[in-house]
């Protein structure tokens, strides 16, 4: 998470959209910066709300508008089993190296996931306890160049990003039976992603 108080905004980082090439470039601009441990870079919007946001207005910092990048649930998901399949994660709880990305995927969808599938929820990441989405400006992942052309013109800076975190490449075959089950049980992944700007 990045809070630039000239600027007045909150860069939110939802996993898996970039956000260590974002964040590489940005944190000089930033004057509050939340990385590297998981539980502050990834710091959903929810305790945003609840526990940043007061400190920060009774700092003096008010008005701030808020930014997410959201990624297609499919790719998103692809993406957290190709970086579950790395070497690195042999023998873990989570790896995903010997199963398929359908499998993954279905036990995502399922009511109660198995731990080495349970990533949490992109929509509980911007959506309020209500459901009502609670981030003020939210990016397709994969239109990375509308959110940079964004930033440059919020921040006043030419943005170049870097390649970070590159998972390894492995195939995402997914039959239409479990693209269904993801979908139906997951609605407000999709929504949230079709509503964002492009």
């Amino acid at each position: 998470m990045l809070v630039f108080e000239r600027e007045k905004l909150v860069f939110l980082a939802l996993p898996k959209t970039g956000t260590t090439a974002l964040e590489t470039v940005l944190e000089p601009m930033a004057g509050m910066v939340l990385r590297h441990a998981p539980n502050l870079k990834h710091t959903p919007g929810y305790r945003y709300e609840s526990f940043l946001k007061p400190y920060l207005n009774k700092c003096g910092l008010k008005n701030l508008r808020t930014t997410c990048v959201v990624r297609h649930p499919v790719d998103s998901l692809g993406s957290w089993y190709r970086y579950r399949s790395r070497p690195e994660k042999d023998g873990a709880f989570n790896s995903t190296k010997h199963m398929s990305f359908n499998r993954f995927v279905d036990e995502y969808a399922s009511d109660v996931p198995a731990k080495w599938a349970n990533l949490g929820f992109p929509s509980r990441f911007i959506r309020d306890n209500d459901g009502a989405v609670m981030i003020n400006d939210l990016y397709q992942y994969e239109q990375m160049p509308v959110f940079v052309a964004f930033l440059e013109q919020r921040l006043g800076k030419s943005i170049v990003l870097p390649r970070r975190n590159v998972s390894p490449h492995a195939p995402l075959d997914l039959s239409e039976e479990t693209r269904r089950k993801l979908e139906t049980k997951h609605p407000q992944m999709f929504e949230d992603w079709e509503s964002a700007q492009r």
